[in-house]
């Protein structure tokens, strides 16, 4: 029996980010089974608020909201509302009362998701590398070195985060959601301040019977638990890929929990019996790994920076049509001799004094 674990503070909007193959999509679709939480498909709608801060690839882009007289908080506060109303409305169509959102790259906007809602709380959920390397080769034909990174740089954050915000965020393992499906499915409804369900273990019964309009990743909604899942990449991944892999990520692996000898061995990641990790456990046990750097932020992701024109140019994709050209995209013409010089003149002019 799992010692008991202080709920979160808060009660708001419920954030599941991971990295992509680690089982976000099954944990948002069990959540969204519970008579009181929705949660649709990944949306990425933080991609949309950092276009609100900063007009894409347009120079003058940043800071037009404050030029107009809009505080920083007062711009969130619309802009809250806004998407509060998207996700709320969703909510009310299935007969929910609280909303929740699951897309991985938002693994890298925490910070801004916090500020924005600040009743919101965080589910990580965290997968043995192997296995999430392996599926997303398969999926999306990641070559081993972009999935490994891919891996790294998305669990490094997690971690940090998990230190950065210790009351919103809690951790669970893939592995442990197969294998012990309902004590984790318990401790955390219990952490989310929500009453147990028992549709949250017959997701694909409840999510089997809707008309879905997508299902991300590649999942099927009427799939039920399968716990040959966890070792199945152990079978199909080559020595050599499994060797490269141990090289890279066995210590991340190893603070995750794994073995990369055994798919389905999961040390205790804290102590008292949880499933969950997060609070007080994280920081002593980023100080045990300390070679890892956790605390040091990997580089984020190019596509969740702001599409600053100073850094970011607009390029045809191999094998696409050219970009056609405009005149907002193209290059200022440079200014001839005698512009450059009456504009020297200029200055030169206002300098002297009267």
């Amino acid at each position: 029996m799992a010692a008991s674990r202080r709920p979160a503070p808060k009660r708001g909007p419920i954030f599941i980010v991971g990295t992509m193959g680690s089982g976000t999509t099954l944990l948002r679709l069990m959540l969204d089974s519970h008579e009181r939480i929705a949660i649709p498909h990944e949306t990425g709608f933080m991609r949309a608020y950092n276009a609100m801060q900063f007009i894409p690839f347009k120079w003058t882009g940043h800071g037009w909201a404050e030029r107009l007289g809009w505080a920083d908080d007062e711009f969130d506060d619309k802009l809250r509302q806004f998407f509060d109303d998207i996700f709320m409305r969703y909510a009310r169509q299935h007969g929910k009362e609280r909303w929740g959102e699951k897309t991985p790259l938002h693994t890298w906007h925490i910070n801004a998701l916090k500020r924005l809602f600040p009743d919101a709380v965080f589910v990580a959920i965290v997968r043995h590398p192997g296995a999430a390397i392996a599926s997303n080769m398969r999926r999306f034909q990641q070559t081993l070195a972009r999935a490994a990174y891919h891996y790294e740089r998305y669990n490094k954050e997690i971690a940090r985060q998990a230190e950065v915000v210790p009351k919103r965020m809690i951790t669970l393992r893939y592995e442990d959601l197969l294998l012990r499906t309902e004590p984790v499915m318990r401790e955390l409804l219990e952490w989310l301040g929500e009453e147990w369900s028992d549709s949250v273990l017959e997701h694909h019964v409840v999510q089997g019977g809707r008309d879905h309009v997508r299902i991300e990743g590649k999942t099927r909604p009427d799939e039920s638990i399968d716990a040959s899942r966890i070792s199945r990449w152990a079978e199909a991944m080559p020595d050599a890929d499994r060797l490269l892999v141990t090289q890279r990520l066995g210590r991340l692996a190893e603070f995750l929990g794994y073995s990369m000898d055994d798919p389905e061995a999961c040390a205790p990641l804290g102590d008292g019996g949880s499933l969950l990790f997060g609070g007080p456990e994280v920081k002593p046990r980023i100080e045990r790994f300390a070679d890892l750097a956790i605390r040091t932020r990997m580089p984020v992701p190019s596509y969740e920076h702001h599409y600053n024109p100073s850094k970011f140019v607009l390029a045809a994709a191999p094998g696409a049509p050219p970009i056609p050209s405009t005149p907002e995209l193209e290059p200022a013409a440079p200014e001839d001799g005698p512009t450059l010089l009456r504009r020297a003149a200029r200055r030169l002019s206002r300098a002297r004094p009267g």
